[in-house]
């Protein structure tokens, strides 16, 4: 079986940032930026996606829930506030948090460094962004 290595490896660095472009309630901008690794489209993923997030400071990105995927954070770097169903959470690198499909969450970065986290999705794309703010 051959191994098709530029389906199945991607860099952050060869793929780049993107702003997130979600829309609040209240007709808000989402904030942060996200580089998508594994997929559907770049990997030919059926069950999982995986990307990397980075708060900028100051950003929020707004409270929402999946009611089709799962999801999980995985804080890399900066102790940003994790907001869980109402409840906030001062995250710090090495914490993994999972989030149950139909739990409202969102990240606030309220402090002068970079948050980079791992973020993965139990579905390869197209899932629900519901605004719960």
């Amino acid at each position: 079986m051959t191994v098709d290595l530029t389906k199945l490896v991607h860099n952050a660095e060869d793929i780049g940032f993107s702003d997130l472009s979600k829309v609040g309630l209240r007709g808000q901008k989402d904030e942060g930026q996200v580089c998508t690794l594994i997929s559907r489209d770049l990997s030919g993923s059926d069950d999982l996606n995986v990307s990397l997030g980075r708060i900028l400071p100051g950003q929020h990105h707004l409270c929402h829930h999946h009611p089709d995927a799962s999801e999980f954070y995985v804080v890399i770097a900066g102790t940003p506030i994790v907001h869980l169903n109402g409840v906030e959470h001062r995250a710090r690198p090495g914490d993994g948090i999972y989030i149950p499909r139909g739990t409202s969450h969102g990240i606030t970065n309220d402090t002068d460094v970079v948050v980079e986290l791992v973020v993965g999705m139990s579905k390869p794309a197209d899932w629900e962004f519901v605004s719960d703010e």
